[in-house]
């Protein structure tokens, strides 16, 4: 265990959980064992002087999507008064889900992706008959949990455009291929805490915003596939984020794939590892 000097760190959350996600009052309760005081504090609060905290830990901002450009102002304003963590650029980069498109291209296995930029890009029924795609998951390139989300086939996909012209006002919008086998095999969450495999979770498809293990989510045995292809998606980034959740699915052949990268507020599911609140803690004081 580190020692640490009494410090103040703001866990950052958003107004719907002014107490904090589940999950993160475990956090809460590892770093007062090191002597550290986290409180809560709602991200877009004005009356909050970040500087007064040693470290600002994003965490349960659930409503960024919904005030994108406030919200990264905000990030940035608030790394040039204390150590924000993430760090802004992972915020900046990550935030936006072109980032996919970025690790695609430098050969890491990413779910297959198409994207409709504008009005001038292929349409949603264009790009299901030239990928053959008979069933596809819309989303926007900026969003959280089941937000904007909505499942699409050949047979309804020029109905469906309408809802792609209607995310188009916010931001690009992605539409990769359904796969069969998040029913079956499901979604997995791999946590990573200063760079290290911590644990992974099962995740049912399309969930809705909810805090942690409140969704369906299960334990899962680690799969050293998985855990390889986490390892080199993470490798791609500069150094070691703080935290990160790393969620893929599987293609027909059973190959993992690259769903998203979550280094901004994902859910890290501590309550299904004891040891990985503590492992978080002393993660973050190494950072001060």
């Amino acid at each position: 265990m580190l020692n640490s000097t009494r410090q103040a760190i703001s866990l950052i959350t958003y107004n719907a959980l002014p107490d904090l996600d589940p999950d993160d009052r475990l956090l809460q309760s590892a770093l007062e064992k090191r002597g550290v005081e986290s409180t809560p504090a709602i991200w877009n609060d004005p009356s909050v002087n970040w500087s007064h905290s040693s470290a600002c830990i994003l965490r349960s901002t659930w409503d960024y999507h919904l005030h994108f450009e406030k919200f990264l102002h905000w990030a940035e304003e608030v790394s040039s008064a204390t150590k924000l963590l993430n760090p802004y650029p992972l915020v900046k980069w990550n935030t936006r889900k072109t980032y996919l498109a970025e690790l695609s291209a430098n050969g890491l296995p990413v779910i297959p992706t198409e994207w409709i930029h504008d009005a001038t890009s292929p349409t949603l029924a264009q790009i299901l008959k030239d990928r053959n795609w008979s069933e596809a998951i819309i989303k926007p390139s900026i969003g959280l949990a089941t937000s904007g989300v909505k499942r699409t086939n050949i047979e309804n996909a020029a109905a469906d455009q309408e809802h792609v012209n209607k995310l188009l006002a916010t931001s690009e919008v992605m539409v990769q291929e359904f796969l069969p086998s998040v029913h079956q095999y499901g979604e997995r969450a791999l946590i990573f805490i200063d760079g290290e495999y911590s644990h992974t979770v099962r995740k049912a498809p399309f969930q809705i915003l909810a805090a942690a293990g409140q969704a369906g989510e299960s334990l899962a045995e680690s799969n050293p596939k998985e855990i390889e292809i986490a390892r080199s998606v993470l490798n791609y980034l500069d150094s070691p984020p703080l935290y990160a959740r790393v969620d893929l699915v599987r293609d027909a052949s059973l190959k993992p794939l690259l769903l998203e990268l979550e280094l901004v507020e994902p859910s890290l599911f501590l309550s299904f590892a004891p040891e990985a609140a503590e492992k978080f803690a002393e993660a973050i004081l190494r950072r001060l």
